[in-house]
C-alpha cells in the first residue's frame, strides 16, 4: 500500500526549493486534453498499480453484462469502482449497499470522463468473512421464499424399505451409516450413490443425485415391473470438516434440489456444531452420519418388542371377547324360550292367526265402507251431470236469442251508416270542383307541377298555364301580369 508520504506532493505542484516562476512566453506547443489525460493514466497507475482499499460501498449496480460498478466512501471521500465479471465470478457473496469491504486492485483513469477510479480484483468483507457473508444472505433469501417453514417438511417413514445415500464412496460418513444401520436393522436395504463432497463441482454432482433418485422414482410410480428400485428415504451428507470443506452443501443449487425432492430427506453435514444451508432445507436434521442412521430407523429390537406387544394386546383382546360370547350364549340358552320351545311356537302360531283373522275382519269392514262411498260420489257426479245440461241448454238458447238481436242491430246500423255516406258522398260531389267546371267555372293549374293558382303573386311571365274546362283543357303561356293592388278585403 503506498504510504501518505508519498502523497503529500500534489502531481501539479512545485516543490518548496524550487524557485519562484518567471514570466516568460510560450516556446512549447500546448498538450490537449486527451494527452494530458493519457499522461497522467501512466503516471498513476505505474505508481498505483497494486493497492489495498477499505470502504463502504454505495450505489451498487449490477451491470446486465456483468460488472459490478459501485462507489467505496469513507467519513469524508468517496472513489468510483469497478470489478469486471471475470473478477466478481469468484466472490462467494453478493455486494449489496453498506458493506464494508476490503479490495486490492489498481487505480486507473477512465479517459473519455477524465476521471479515476479503483478497478478491482479481489473484494473481502470487512470484519465478517466472504464465505460467512454469503451463508447469511442465501439463508436469508431461501426463507424469505418459504424453504425453511416446518409445513413443507415431510414426514419420515416408519420402516423404510430402502434408503439412498448421497455421500463419497471413500468417506467415513458410509461407513458409519453402514455400521449402525447393521446393528440396528439388517434387513434394510442401503443404496449408495457416490459423488464429491467437497471442492469445484461438489454441489453440482450432489444436486444431480437428488434430482437422479426423484427420477427413478417417478419411473417406479410409472412401471413398478420394470424399475423395482424404489427410495423411501435419502440421506445426504458427509463428515466433519472446515466451512470451505463444508461449503458445498450451502450452494443454492443443493437447496433447490432439496426443496423439491418427493421423497424426505435427511441432512447429516459435519459435527453437531455444523450448520449448513442443507440443514435448514432438509426434512430433518441430523448432527451427524451416526445419527441419521439411527434417526432413519429404529433397532429390530424395537420393532420385534412392538410386535410381541401387539400380539399380547391382541390375545388378551380376543380372550376377552371370546369369554363375552360364551356369557352371552349361556345366557340364550337358559332362556324361557329354549326351556318350553315347542309350546312357544304353538302361542306364536295362535297369535298368528288372530292377527290374520283381524286384518281380514278390518280389510272386508275398509272394503265396504270404500264401496259405499263410491255409490255416493256416483250419485252426486250423476245429478251434477244432468244440471250441467240442462243449464248448458238454457245458455244455448239464450245465445241463440242474442246472435239474433245483435244481427238485427248490426243491420240497421250498417243501414244508417251506408245512407249517412250516401248523402255526404252527393254533398261531397256538389262541392266539388268538377262540379264547379260543369256549371262554366274554370279552373287554371301551374303547367308542370298540376298545382291550382289563386293568386298572381304566384305567377311569373313565360310561365306555362293549364286550364279546364267543362269540355276540355287549355295551355297557355302568360305574356304579362296585371295584378289589382286593392286590398284582398275590399
Amino acid at each position: 500500500m503506498t504510504s501518505d508520504a508519498d502523497m503529500t506532493l500534489p502531481l501539479w505542484a512545485a516543490p518548496e526549493t524550487a524557485p519562484a516562476p518567471v514570466a516568460r512566453a510560450h516556446t512549447a506547443a500546448p498538450l490537449s486534453v486527451s494527452q494530458l489525460t493519457r499522461r497522467i493514466r501512466l503516471l498513476l497507475e505505474g505508481t498505483f498499480s497494486n493497492v489495498w482499499l477499505e470502504g463502504e460501498i454505495s450505489n451498487f449496480k449490477a451491470h446486465p453484462s456483468g460488472h459490478y460498478y459501485f462507489t467505496l466512501k469513507d467519513a469524508h471521500t468517496q472513489m468510483p469502482a469497478v470489478m469486471f465479471r471475470t473478477a466478481n465470478r469468484r466472490l462467494k457473496f453478493t455486494p449489496e449497499n453498506g458493506l464494508q469491504v476490503v479490495v486490492s486492485g489498481s487505480v486507473q483513469i477512465y479517459e473519455p470522463q477524465g476521471k479515476y477510479q479503483i478497478i478491482c480484483a479481489t473484494m473481502t468483507p470487512s470484519g465478517l468473512g466472504a464465505l460467512q457473508l454469503a451463508f447469511e444472505q442465501l439463508k436469508q433469501k431461501l426463507a424469505a421464499e418459504g424453504l425453511f417453514d416446518a409445513a413443507r417438511k415431510k414426514p419420515l417413514p416408519l420402516l423404510p424399505h430402502t434408503i439412498g445415500v448421497i455421500t463419497s464412496a471413500s468417506g467415513a460418513a458410509i461407513r458409519d451409516i453402514m455400521r449402525v444401520l447393521t446393528r440396528r436393522f439388517p434387513t434394510v436395504h442401503l443404496v449408495l450413490y457416490p459423488v464429491a463432497v467437497q471442492g469445484a463441482g461438489a454441489a453440482a454432482e450432489i444436486a444431480r443425485a437428488l434430482d437422479d433418485c426423484a427420477r427413478i422414482n417417478r419411473q417406479h410410480e410409472h412401471n413398478p415391473q420394470a424399475q423395482p428400485l424404489f427410495f423411501d428415504v435419502l440421506i445426504v451428507g458427509r463428515g466433519g470438516g472446515s466451512l470451505e470443506d463444508l461449503w458445498a452443501f450451502n450452494e443454492e443449487i443443493v437447496a433447490r434440489a432439496l426443496a423439491r425432492s418427493p421423497m424426505p430427506v435427511i441432512s447429516a453435514v459435519g459435527h453437531e456444531i455444523d450448520w449448513t444451508i442443507a440443514d435448514f432445507v432438509a426434512d430433518v436434521r441430523a448432527p451427524t452420519p451416526s445419527a441419521a442412521a439411527e434417526i432413519v430407523v429404529q433397532p429390530r429390537a424395537v420393532f420385534l418388542q412392538q410386535l410381541e406387544d401387539a400380539r399380547r394386546r391382541m390375545r388378551a383382546r380376543l380372550h376377552q371377547a371370546l369369554d363375552a360370547c360364551s356369557h352371552r350364549v349361556q345366557r340364550l340358552t337358559t332362556h324361557y324360550v329354549f326351556r318350553d320351545l315347542p309350546r312357544t311356537i304353538d302361542l306364536q302360531r295362535q297369535r298368528v292367526d288372530e292377527l290374520w283373522n283381524d286384518l281380514r275382519t278390518r280389510l272386508n269392514e275398509t272394503l265396504t265402507a270404500r264401496t259405499e262411498r263410491i255409490a255416493r260420489a256416483t250419485q252426486i257426479v250423476g245429478a251434477a251431470r244432468r244440471l250441467f245440461l240442462e243449464r248448458c241448454a238454457r245458455d244455448e238458447h239464450l245465445v241463440m236469442v242474442q246472435r239474433a238481436a245483435c244481427d238485427t242491430a248490426c243491420h240497421h246500423a250498417c243501414a244508417r251508416r251506408h245512407d249517412a255516406l250516401h248523402r255526404m258522398l252527393d254533398c261531397l260531389e256538389a262541392l266539388g270542383p268538377a262540379a264547379v267546371v260543369r256549371r262554366g267555372y274554370t279552373i287554371t293549374r301551374d303547367g308542370t307541377t298540376g298545382r291550382v293558382l289563386t293568386s298572381t303573386h304566384a305567377l311569373s311571365v313565360a310561365q306555362e298555364l293549364r286550364t279546364d274546362f267543362r269540355d276540355g283543357q287549355v295551355r297557355a303561356r302568360i305574356l304579362a301580369i296585371v295584378r289589382d293592388e286593392r286590398p284582398a278585403h275590399a
